[in-house]
């Protein structure tokens, strides 16, 4: 489901601009501080309500604005041409349409525009908080799994729940809650175990193809001992659970454990065979999210240059091409985006100043 147009406003030193992507690979070059990774953060923030370069969206907002409007046309195997539109205003407020409907959330944003992020801080995936790698999981999971989205805010009304009593020290309402919180956590395991289950032999398939010499294995934790029940472990805890004031297991605690000689991968492994690893996770899901629904991710990757070198830039985006989904890649040099690959069919655009034009791709 290509981006066909995309118009953009208020963002960061963007000039307003408006452009027809290819459907296939679109390459981006300019200067630091030009706007180029500024057009692939706001794709970002059209599909996941979040930047991927701060926390603070104030941060991505002009200063000369005072709103964010962003159109993007997209093309939807089952409902044709649709335009998505979002409106954020600087006090936060937040406006999301599809086809003049408005969305009530984010995640139905994220539903329609599918988006994988290649980037030079997606280190954090080996080497940042379980909390990057349960997103990870989940991202396979919600695109797949219809029901996903709403057992996990059902489940996260139980824990809620269960820690507000928790540090009012009521015991005696532990039970009310705990059930609620068994069923949904159970619920939320079994989905993201058969997810990985499918993930794990196309990510070392990627893997081999990036780079036959690294050998990585992926781990799930659930959040609680794997052989006991969970019952039995809140039953246990319940006391330091108390002290605490929160729950100490559950999904919400779980974990995928990437290593490599059975040690973290991001103590072992070298920057460069690190983004490696992230771009294998990064595609193998992709891959398979287009193998189970019959629909494409459109893949951001910003500043390709960065920690590979030409051997694993040229494999990276042979496996891009070959999935036939929509690509916008970022570098400072137009050389290194077409030294090593040179698609069948592209558009190339050049950004400077906030200003974005197309130019000759020869």
């Amino acid at each position: 489901m290509p981006i066909r147009h995309l118009r953009i406003s208020g963002v960061r030193n963007l000039q307003p601009l408006v452009f027809d992507p290819h459907p296939n690979v679109n390459f981006i070059y300019g200067d630091n501080g030009s706007g180029k990774t500024s057009i692939l953060e706001s794709i970002a923030l059209m599909a996941s309500g979040k930047s991927f370069r701060t926390s603070q969206l104030k941060h991505v907002m002009s200063h000369e604005h005072d709103r964010i409007e962003m159109r993007v046309g997209i093309e939807d195997p089952d409902r044709g041409d649709c335009e998505m539109e979002s409106l954020r205003l600087r006090g936060g407020d937040h406006l999301l349409k599809l086809n003049g409907s408005i969305l009530t959330s984010q995640a139905e944003a994220a539903h329609w525009l599918p988006v994988q992020i290649i980037e030079p801080n997606t280190f954090k995936l080996l080497s940042g908080s379980p909390e990057e790698r349960r997103a990870f999981i989940d991202w396979g999971v919600f695109h797949v799994e219809q029901s996903f989205m709403e057992q996990w805010k059902t489940f996260r009304k139980h824990l809620k729940q269960r820690n507000a009593v928790l540090k009012q020290k009521q015991a005696e309402w532990l039970d009310v809650w705990n059930s609620g919180f068994i069923e949904g956590a159970e619920a939320i395991d079994t989905q993201r175990q058969a997810y990985l289950a499918r993930f794990k032999p196309e990510f070392i398939r990627i893997l081999n193809e990036l780079d036959p010499a690294i050998s990585v294995t992926l781990a799930y934790y659930p959040g609680w001992e794997k052989d006991s029940q969970l019952a039995d472990i809140l039953e246990r805890q319940q006391e330091r659970d108390m002290v605490l004031g929160y729950t100490q297991s559950g999904p919400h605690r779980a974990e995928l454990r990437i290593k490599c000689d059975k040690q973290p991968a991001a103590e072992i492994l070298s920057r460069g065979q690190q983004k490696t690893v992230v771009a294998a996770l990064k595609i193998a899901q992709g891959s398979l999210f287009q193998q189970e629904s019959g629909r494409q991710t459109i893949y951001l990757v910003d500043d390709l240059a960065s920690e590979l070198d030409e051997k694993h830039r040229f494999a990276l985006c042979k496996l891009l091409e070959e999935l036939k989904c929509q690509v916008f890649i970022t570098s400072i040099d137009k050389e290194k985006l077409t030294d090593v690959w040179k698609p069948i069919s592209s558009k190339v655009f050049h950004v400077e100043h906030g200003d974005l034009k197309q130019v000759d791709n020869e």
